[in-house]
């Protein structure tokens, strides 16, 4: 039996594949470009190879999703779906393909699950489903999408769903938020993720323009994968609705710069002008993850978690 994870070559979706695989699962990586682990620099991964099957796959060629998903009828488990343009100022740029590739992505996914009576599916979603909503955000809370980022997510909790209701396939939803860590270089994100966490990887002077006066929920990104891996692993019972999945600790981003100097022990100049640079409210409330899927972040103190994401730096030979 195996485990299907779309987008597990992404920062999220390595570290599930890799939780899943150490503890002796058999995982196929479904990715665009997924050939092997060569020049990809997830060392984390390479160590548990042995348990990894690749495919090359774009979540938009229904075709090709189905027939590669069909060479394991009836050896699937679970299927994550954790496929998705990730939030920020260029969604909206191209705002047609993001669409596709976040909902239809997961619609062509879903459909295959339908047609091979795969019995799970967990759909990676966001607290961007909250929208604006100020922080303590449960999951009772109504949705409110304030952009197409949020509406992609939203669209895709009601689809998968309604699938689930009428297909008989147990769907699960984890509400991730803001991820930082190991398995992703600062240099490859946006201005603001590299202003605050670039630091750890020698970057200097970033200047952006707004942002200094946020705090968010940052979650380490091992711990968003163990909640996602306990989601997968809960009891029917308890593994109804959806689930916030974050650090639950608002953090200052103008702390994390300061945090992140004092650990490479120099200033490194990055400054960010105020306001907000996401319109979203933090921290998530946590507590039905807690109490029903015995979730418990580790790095709930920030500096920790830079320390561990410096450490991982430094393997890659990235760090300051």
């Amino acid at each position: 039996m195996a485990i299907l994870v779309f987008g597990g070559l992404g920062h999220v979706g390595s570290w599930v594949a890799h939780d899943l695989a150490q503890r002796g699962e058999d995982v196929v990586i479904f990715d665009l470009g997924a050939r092997g682990l060569d020049g990809l620099g997830l060392d984390y991964l390479e160590a548990v190879s042995e348990r990894l099957t690749f495919e090359n796959v774009d979540v938009l060629d229904t075709h090709t999703v189905f027939e590669r998903m069909r060479a394991y009828e009836g050896r699937i488990d679970a299927v994550i779906f954790g496929v998705a343009v990730i939030a920020g100022p260029t969604f909206q740029l191209r705002p047609f393909r993001n669409i596709q590739i976040n909902t239809m992505g997961m619609l062509n996914v879903l459909d295959a699950c339908r047609i091979l009576g795969v019995p799970k599916f967990i759909n990676l979603s966001s607290g961007a489903v909250y929208g604006t909503q100020a922080g303590g955000q449960t999951e009772q809370l109504p949705f409110m999408a304030s952009d197409l980022y949020g509406a992609t997510k939203v669209a895709n909790e009601v689809l998968a769903d309604q699938y689930g209701e009428t297909y008989g396939i147990d769907v699960r939803q984890a509400r991730l938020y803001f991820v930082y860590g190991p398995g992703k270089l600062p240099s490859r994100m946006h201005t603001l993720y590299q202003a605050m966490f670039g630091g750890l990887e020698g970057l200097y002077g970033i200047e952006v323009p707004t942002g200094g006066d946020q705090s968010l929920d940052w979650t380490h990104v091992r711990d968003t994968a163990a909640g996602i891996v306990a989601l997968l692993d809960a009891n029917p019972e308890d593994a109804d609705g959806a689930f916030n999945i974050s650090s639950g600790v608002a953090v200052s981003h103008r702390d994390i710069v300061a945090h992140v100097a004092e650990i490479v022990g120099r200033p490194t100049d990055m400054r960010l002008g105020d306001g907000l640079f996401f319109q979203r409210g933090a921290p998530l409330d946590i507590s039905k993850a807690k109490q029903q899927l015995q979730f418990e972040p580790r790095f709930t103190d920030i500096r920790d978690g830079l320390k561990d994401y410096h450490a991982w730096l430094a393997t890659a030979g990235r760090a300051a």
